[in-house]
């Protein structure tokens, strides 16, 4: 036995030839009435016997993980194709056929207008001449007094400009200002600065530092005659 389990030999037996010997050399270390020499040996096969069968559940375990990871990556590559097969179909069942693309629009054709025939010279000699119809009547020039109260009348009739009438309010000035002060009349978007007759004045304002207003949007009022 001692021969038959030399450690060139453990890897042709098969698990239940390595069973039986474990068991054997069990009985042998655990024998006292055996000389010493006889133990110690059993103990070194028992030892080698014992390794040999580690080594083998290792590789087994080893194989069963690799069996388990060539599965999974197989089941993921099945769902990566069922998932690119569904995807496909998808696409082609939501494509438009052509019969639900839409119909043209025509382009509506625009006619041409064709040009009125121009009246023969028989027809131009026929029709009577402004001129020389007799009920016209030569258009009476109107007085100097007319001229002058047509004159006048258009003037009252013509609107002031806006930032004028908005401007030329009769109100006293408002309190404060002065102090390099502006007064911005909000109603139209400009300031004026002390000393002009619409400072403090307007209807909607108010007082404010010249480079304020300038930030702000304010532009200077223009110069009044």
């Amino acid at each position: 036995m001692v021969d038959r389990t030399k450690p060139s030999r453990l890897r042709v037996f098969a698990e239940s030839e390595l069973q039986d010997c474990q068991d054997y050399f069990v009985e042998i270390q655990s024998d006292s009435t055996l000389p010493p020499n006889e133990i110690i040996t059993a103990s070194e096969r028992l030892a080698l016997i014992r390794s040999e069968i580690d080594l083998r559940h290792s590789d087994a375990k080893h194989q069963q993980t690799q069996r388990l990871a060539r599965w999974a990556i197989a089941a993921g590559m099945v769902s990566l194709t069922v998932a690119i097969v569904f995807g496909v179909a998808q696409c082609l069942v939501n494509r438009p056929t052509r019969e639900n693309w839409p119909v043209a629009i025509e382009t509506p054709t625009v006619a041409t207008p064709t040009p009125t025939a121009s009246p023969s010279p028989t027809e131009k000699a026929a029709s009577p001449s402004p001129a020389a119809s007799p009920t016209a009547s030569p258009k009476a020039k109107p007085t100097p007094k007319k001229a002058k109260a047509k004159r006048k009348a258009r003037r009252a009739a013509r609107p002031m400009p806006a930032g004028r009438t908005t401007d030329e309010a009769a109100n006293p000035p408002a309190p404060g200002g002065g102090h390099g002060q502006v007064w911005v009349n909000t109603e139209i978007g400009v300031y004026h600065r002390e000393g002009s007759r619409f400072y403090g004045t307007t209807r909607k304002g108010k007082y404010m530092i010249e480079q304020d207003a300038i930030q702000t949007g304010y532009k200077p009022a223009p110069k009044g005659p």
